[in-house]
C-alpha cells in the first residue's frame, strides 16, 4: 500500500470530473487510498489539487494543513493557472496560456533513473491534451517532463523541494482513456518520487528463459532493451537451438539443464516457454524455487492447473502472468480505442476469425494432447481478446469441430466456438485449416457502427544468391489486417492503427514489481480464457450442447 491521498476540488470544466474520477480509480488500483476533501484524512500522505478558480474554504484549509505536516502538494489539471497566488509562488513556475488540445509528445526529465521508469523504452509519450506554457521556472525547481511547443520545450511536470510542491500541468480529454492512463502512471511515479518510496537506482529484474523457440527470443529482446529488465540465463534442451540463442545473446550462461536454471539464485524471474501441457508444472516448480513466473499462453490447459498455480503464488508470495502478447497487437489496440472511446455505440456481435486452407504445421502445435489443439492453439490469443472487449459475465459457450482433411494430425481442422455473455452480447471466435475463403478477422457490430477488416497479403522481396528475384509470401496471419469503421450511414472510414508501445507488456510488467502500477493483463484474466477454451472442448465432444464457464455461472 502506499498511502493516503486527498484530492482537494474546486472549480471543474465539463468532462474533467471524469477525467479526475478516472485518475482515482487508477491510484486505487496502484495501491493509493483516496478521498475527497469532504471526508479529509488527518495526515495524508499526499494532496492532489484540482481547480481552475480559487478553492473553497475546506479544500484551502486541507492544503494548508498538508502543507504545516510538510506532505507532498501536487497541482494538477489546470491548477497552475487558476488563482491561486501562494501556490503558485510555491510552485516555483510562472504559468502563462493554456495551448488547445492537441498531440503532445511528452518527454522525461532529470537523472536516467527517472528517465528509465517514465520512459523505459526512450519513446515520448503521446497525449491528445492541452499543455500549459511556462515563462518561468524558479532555480532549484526540479523539471521531470517536458513537451515541445514550436522551438521551446515547456515543463509539464516539475517539482519545488524546498517547498515539497508539485505540478502536472496536462489535461488529458474525458474520452481519451489511454490518455488519462498514461498522466495518472505518472502522477504515480512522481508521488512515490516525492515521498522517497523508490531508491534512485534500482536493480534491474533478472530474467531465466525457460525454453528458446521464437517467442523466447522475443523475450529475450525485451529483456536487453529495457533499463528495468536483463537477460540473466537461457535454458533449452535443443543443442541446435541453444547454440542459435547463445550467438543471438553472446555472454549469457546458456544450458541444457532445467534444474540448473530454476537453481540460479541470480535470478528473479522465469519465463516458462515449453509446451502448453508443461506449463503449470514448471510454474509450480519455478515459484518453488523462489521465482515468479511469466508463463506463455495459454495459462495452461484446465482450470485445475491454472488454479493450481494462481493458489501456489498465493501460497509462497510469488508473482505469475502469462504473456498474451496479442493484447498489444497494432489491429486490436485500434479496435479497443474505437470499442472504449464509444465510436461504435453499444457493441453487441463481434467475430475474430483466423485461418486459411491448408496442412496445421507438424509440430506440437497440431497435438491436441500435447498444445490443447487449435482452439486452445488461437484461442489463447482471439478469446482473450474477445473477453478483454467484453468483460462482462458468460451465460454460456457452444463449440462445433469439425475432422475432415488432416487426419495424420490430431487438432480439428475447423473449429467455431460461440460465446453467449449473460447482457445478450454475442461473440464467435473460428479457426480453419479449411478456408479456401476467408472470413474478415473482424467483424464487430454496435448500436452507432461496425468495424470490419481486410486481410493483407505481404511479400518480403529480395536477391537470391545469384543474383535473381527471391520472394517469399507471408501468411495472411503474419501481418496486421486493415480496418475499416462503418457509419450508421454506410459511409467507410479506413483506421489509423495504434503504434504498439516496444515491449509493451515487459514494461508493464517492471511497472507492476517494481512500482506497483497494475498490469492491463491479469492471470485471473487469463484463467478466465482456460476456462472458456475447457467449455468449449466440453462442448464440442457433448455435439455442442451448451456449457457454463467456470468462474461464470
Amino acid at each position: 500500500m502506499s498511502g493516503h491521498l486527498t484530492w482537494a476540488v474546486g472549480e471543474l470544466a465539463p468532462g474533467e470530473r471524469a477525467v479526475l474520477e478516472a485518475t482515482r480509480r487508477l491510484l486505487s488500483d496502484a495501491g493509493w487510498l483516496t478521498s475527497l476533501d469532504s471526508a479529509p484524512q488527518a495526515s495524508p500522505a499526499a494532496v492532489l489539487v484540482w481547480t481552475h478558480s480559487a478553492l473553497p474554504a475546506a479544500a484551502a484549509d486541507l492544503v494548508a494543513s498538508a502543507r504545516g505536516h510538510g506532505a507532498p502538494v501536487f497541482l494538477l489539471g489546470p491548477t497552475l493557472g487558476a488563482e491561486l497566488p501562494e501556490l503558485t509562488e510555491a510552485s516555483g513556475v510562472a504559468a502563462d496560456l493554456w495551448s488547445r488540445p492537441h498531440r503532445a509528445r511528452v518527454r522525461a526529465a532529470g537523472t536516467d533513473a527517472w528517465t528509465g521508469r517514465v520512459a523505459p523504452t526512450g519513446e515520448p509519450i503521446e497525449l491528445r491534451t492541452p499543455v500549459l506554457a511556462v515563462e518561468k521556472v524558479r532555480e532549484g525547481v526540479q523539471v521531470w517532463a517536458t513537451t515541445q511547443m514550436g522551438m521551446t520545450a515547456h515543463p509539464v511536470a516539475t517539482w519545488n523541494p524546498e517547498t515539497r510542491i508539485g505540478a502536472l500541468s496536462l489535461r488529458p480529454e474525458s474520452d481519451e482513456r489511454d490518455d488519462v492512463e498514461a498522466v495518472a502512471r505518472l502522477l504515480h511515479l512522481a508521488l512515490r518520487r516525492s515521498l522517497e518510496i523508490d531508491p534512485e537506482e534500482v536493480a534491474p529484474l533478472v530474467i531465466g528463459l525457460l525454453g528458446f523457440g521464437a517467442i523466447g527470443a522475443e523475450h529475450a529482446r525485451a529483456a536487453q532493451a529495457l533499463p528495468g529488465m536483463k537477460l540473466g540465463a537461457l535454458c533449452d534442451r535443443s543443442a541446435e537451438r541453444l547454440g542459435e540463442a547463445s550467438q543471438m545473446f553472446p555472454g549469457v550462461t546458456a544450458t541444457d539443464d532445467p534444474a540448473a536454471l530454476l537453481a540460479d539464485s541470480s535470478l528473479d524471474v522465469i519465463v516458462v516457454s515449453t509446451p502448453p501441457d508443461s506449463h503449470a508444472d514448471w510454474a509450480d516448480r519455478a515459484m518453488a524455487a523462489g521465482k515468479d513466473v511469466i508463463v506463455e499462453k495459454p495459462f495452461a490447459l484446465t482450470v485445475e492447473d491454472s488454479d493450481r498455480v494462481l493458489a501456489v503464488a498465493e501460497r509462497v508470495g510469488r508473482r505469475a502472468v502469462v504473456y498474451q502478447n496479442r493484447r498489444f497487437d497494432p489491429d486490436f489496440l485500434t479496435i479497443a480505442k474505437m470499442v472504449r472511446g464509444g465510436a461504435l455505440g453499444e457493441v453487441f456481435h463481434l467475430e475474430a476469425f483466423v485461418g486459411g486452407y491448408g496442412h496445421p504445421c507438424n509440430y506440437w502445435h497440431s497435438d491436441e494432447s500435447v498444445s490443447g489443439g487449435a482452439l486452445y492453439d488461437w484461442g489463447s490469443h482471439l478469446i482473450d481478446q474477445i473477453l478483454s472487449l467484453h468483460p462482462g459475465p458468460l451465460a454460456h459457450v457452444t463449440c462445433i469441430e469439425h475432422k475432415r482433411v488432416w487426419h495424420d494430425v490430431t487438432n480439428a481442422d475447423h473449429t467455431t466456438v460461440a460465446l453467449r455473455f449473460q447482457d445478450g452480447t454475442e461473440a464467435v471466435f473460428i479457426h480453419s485449416d479449411l478456408a479456401a475463403a476467408l472470413k474478415p478477422r473482424w467483424y464487430l457490430l454496435g448500436t452507432e457502427g461496425a468495424i470490419t477488416s481486410t486481410w493483407r497479403q505481404e511479400r518480403v522481396v529480395r536477391r537470391s544468391a545469384v543474383g535473381t528475384l527471391d520472394e517469399d509470401v507471408l501468411a495472411v496471419t503474419d501481418s496486421p489486417p486493415d480496418l475499416t469503421f462503418v457509419d450508421t450511414f454506410g459511409s467507410q472510414t479506413a483506421l489509423k492503427q495504434v503504434t504498439p508501445e516496444p515491449h509493451a507488456f515487459h514494461r508493464e510488467y517492471v511497472d507492476a514489481v517494481r512500482y506497483e502500477w497494475p498490469m492491463s493483463v491479469t492471470a485471473v484474466q487469463s484463467r478466465r480464457v482456460v476456462a472458456v477454451m475447457e467449455a468449449a472442448r466440453a462442448s464440442a465432444r457433448a455435439g455442442g450442447t451448451p456449457m457454463p464457464v467456470n468462474g461464470d455461472a
